[in-house]
């Protein structure tokens, strides 16, 4: 395993020695950057450089892209003079020929942010943000807590500065507890860091915690800017492996060289491969050594390659086009990560670790180590059972052949027996249940005993039955039981189950006793039931038919007799009037014979249009002229024709229900006629008191109306008003036609008709139009 991981370590070094700048005169050869690659620590830190790889093995395919890395050693950069000579070789070496995008991993590197805004514009940067704020530049050069209220966050820093970042979150609050739950007798919390501002976060809030969450715990900082790798080691040896748990940040470790502050990145080595009592929980997702260093076992970390394919994504998004500050921040989920051997050598189960944890190098289960034996024996197993159960499918075959061909033949018969209607049925009198073949069951939602079979109680079959029906029914049935009849012959009206329950059907059961015991008890009764609601319909339809002509010929005989006397006695006065005028020489006699020989004509006459107007109506032949007229003023036409035919002390008045100007599109002499032949019955039935008449516009129709102070009508005999020849007074005149006429007429042209009457007190008479569009 480290031979594997030596040799990834020297591919790694290749790489970045390839891309890295050697001086700045070879910088300057290089025409442009497309990406420049920021960090905040040095070559060979563990997370700036597992990034720095993963991004260059991705984007080695991207020949258009160029890529150069720069470190910024922030712990040696120790005075604001170091900073100001950084920046000016930084803006030196790139100032002329400015990259595309500046990834910046760390927050150490947002220094830098307002000197590449002035000299590179709106350039777009990606940070890979170990802290979700940033300081002042003192905060990083002089190791410093970043105070609350001087915290810029980044979130507030996007729009303006072009940007967008990826957060490198360290999940310390479910390190802690899942530590305790690991550890049950830890009492002290020991952080292995250095002075990186990231580690510095991390002290602040491992202190928040302890004050907030777990007061009963010793915690204390080991810094590499305070602590030496032999007194830390020294220290660790002493502690108590069951009561003390130890997270490890990182160890960058200063040191002089050559006259020179140069920065240790590989510090760590060394303590997470000495021989330790207790185990270390990694904050970092960087750390490979969670697989290869033995005293670091693993903890709640985030997906490192996952991080690093959405920094890849951001850098190809940006290279693409697109503005930093409008893609999305990043923020990774935390996983629990185990190097099994490790974990289980320092005592720790397995078991203990949270639900969902990835075990490194776990040992092979029962499954994964005896793999092939069982692929092996699973195959010949499937052989065996494919062997046998070829043979029970050629069994099957044959059964589901013969069974097919006994479907076949039942459904024949029921397809024939629901064709007529027939229902094939047999009576259990001793369990007393009926059984029967039927497509539906009678009882919805019940379950077949057999194919197509269905069973039912006698008592609940009753109750489908029709109650005037029921208990004729029943005492055939108890006829049966108790011997008296052996057939069964009876039609009765029952309700489908397919129907709605307003619904009958007729049906007709024949039956009769099949088997009796030894004591002539019956036993069994067989028989059919068929539905024969067509016949009776048909039946009724005979019978109807009947009396409709019965009725018609009764009608055409009232009618004869009825247009017979009606004819012969206004004819009779003509007749007779005009024989004794030739005779009479009193010239006021002859005049009152004149008057009374018109009067006699005129109803000839209205006679004769009735019956014309009412066989042109029952034809089809009806002439309707529909017109646009002013409604007021066609109505106002006949109150001068009504006013002459009132009685005396009657009132006429006409009520209008809209303006004069009012338009309506209609059939207007036949609306004349209609409300003509309404007022001239108010008048022969009012003596005294007022016709009202007028209309009111409702919503889709115009509701017309006629209300007299007259006799009025018995509430029995309101719906014969409309029959013809039907006279409620027979001394008054009229043929009894008017009003079978208007209601054919109002029937024609869409509308309705009726009446409201109290005897003594009045009628009122109505009938409504639709609103008819212009045409």
């Amino acid at each position: 395993m480290r031979i594997l991981f030596s040799i990834k370590y020297f591919v790694l070094i290749i790489l970045l020695c390839l891309s890295f700048p050697v001086s700045a005169e070879d910088k300057k050869e290089n025409a442009s950057t497309d990406l420049l690659i920021i960090s905040s620590y040095v070559s060979g830190a563990p997370w700036s450089q597992t990034i720095i790889s993963h991004i260059m093995q991705k984007e080695y395919d991207r020949r258009d892209v160029s890529m150069k890395v720069e470190y910024m050693n922030i712990l040696t950069i120790e005075t604001p003079e170091i900073l100001k000579q950084y920046k000016e070789n930084l803006f030196s070496t790139y100032g002329e020929t400015p990259p595309k995008a500046v990834l910046m991993l760390g927050n150490a590197p947002l220094l830098l942010r307002d000197d590449m805004r002035k000299h590179w514009g709106d350039i777009s940067l990606i940070v890979c943000a170990e802290s979700k704020y940033v300081g002042s530049d003192s905060t990083y050069i002089y190791n410093q807590v970043v105070p609350e209220q001087n915290r810029i966050y980044l979130r507030d820093l996007r729009d303006h500065y072009n940007m967008t970042y990826l957060r490198a979150h360290s999940f310390i609050p479910q390190n802690i507890r899942m530590m305790r739950s690991m550890l049950p007798d830890m009492k002290s919390l020991l952080l292995i860091g250095d002075q990186t501002d990231r580690d510095i976060d991390y002290d602040q809030q491992i202190q928040n915690l302890i004050k907030t969450e777990h007061a009963d715990l010793d915690y204390k900082f080991l810094s590499a800017g305070t602590w030496s790798s032999d007194l830390l080691l020294d220290t660790l040896r002493q502690v108590s492996p069951k009561e003390t748990g130890i997270l490890f940040a990182s160890w960058f470790h200063k040191r002089m060289f050559a006259g020179n502050m140069v920065l240790m990145a590989n510090s760590y080595k060394v303590i997470a491969n000495s021989s330790m009592p207790c185990p270390f929980f990694a904050l970092s997702a960087s750390l490979s050594s969670i697989e290869e260093d033995g005293n670091i076992i693993g903890g709640c970390v985030y997906d490192m390659d996952l991080y690093c394919e959405e920094i890849v994504k951001a850098v190809d998004a940006v290279m693409d086009g697109k503005r930093a500050r409008f893609i999305p921040p990043y923020e990774p989920e935390p996983i629990v990560i185990f190097n099994y051997p490790y974990m289980v050598d320092f005592g720790l189960s397995p078991d203990n670790c949270p639900a969902g944890t990835v075990f490194l190098n776990a040992p092979p289960t029962f499954l994964e180590k005896y793999q092939s034996a069982l692929v092996v024996g699973s195959i010949l197993l499937l052989l065996v059972v494919l062997f046998f159960q070829f043979r029970r499918n050629k069994i099957l075959e044959r059964l589901q052949l013969v069974e097919q061909n006994q479907r076949f033949t039942h459904t024949k018969l029921a397809m024939a027996l629901e064709v007529v209607d027939l229902l094939p049925w047999q009576w259990d009198l001793q369990t007393d249940e009926i059984t029967y073949s039927s497509y539906t069951p009678i009882e919805p939602g019940k379950e077949a005993i057999s194919e197509m079979t269905y069973s039912i109680k006698m008592q609940d079959y009753l109750t489908y039955i029709c109650e005037e029906d029921r208990e004729r029914l029943r005492k055939v049935f108890q006829d049966i039981r108790s011997n008296k009849v052996k057939e069964i012959r009876e039609e009765y009206r029952i309700h489908r189950p397919d129907t709605m329950e307003r619904d009958m059907d007729w049906m007709e059961a024949r039956g009769f006793v099949e088997q009796y015991d030894e004591k002539g008890t019956p036993l069994m009764v067989v028989g059919s039931s068929l539905f024969i609601t067509e016949r009776k319909v048909a039946e009724q339809e005979l019978i109807a038919a009947k009396e409709r002509a019965e009725e018609a010929n009764r009608l055409k005989s009232a009618f004869l007799a009825n247009i017979s006397h009606e004819i012969r006695t206004p004819l009779n006065a003509i007749i007779g009037f005009s024989g004794i005028l030739t005779m009479t020489e009193d010239e006021e006699e002859k005049r009152e014979y004149v008057n009374i020989i018109e009067k006699n004509n005129a109803i000839l006459l209205q006679l004769i249009n009735d019956v014309l107007d009412l066989s042109k109506i029952e034809a089809g032949a009806i002439d309707l002229h529909y017109s646009e007229f002013r409604l007021n003023k066609i109505l106002v036409i006949l109150k001068d024709v009504i006013e002459r035919r009132l009685q005396s002390g009657v009132e006429l008045i006409f009520e209008p229900g809209m303006p004069d100007d009012y338009l309506v599109f209609s059939e207007q002499n036949r609306l004349q006629q209609l409300v003509l032949n309404f007022l001239t019955n108010a008048c022969k039935f009012t003596s005294s008191g007022s016709i009202r008449y007028g209309y009111e516009v409702r919503e889709k129709n115009i509701y017309y109306y006629v209300t007299d102070t007259g006799s009025g009508i018995p509430e029995d005999k309101l719906q014969l008003v409309f029959e013809r020849f039907i006279k409620l007074d027979n001394f008054k005149q009229g043929t009894g036609l008017g009003l079978p006429i208007c209601q054919l007429i109002i029937q024609n042209m869409g509308g309705e008709i009726g009446v409201k009457s109290t005897l003594g007190k009045g009628s009122t008479f109505w009938f409504t139009l639709p609103l008819q569009p212009k045409r």
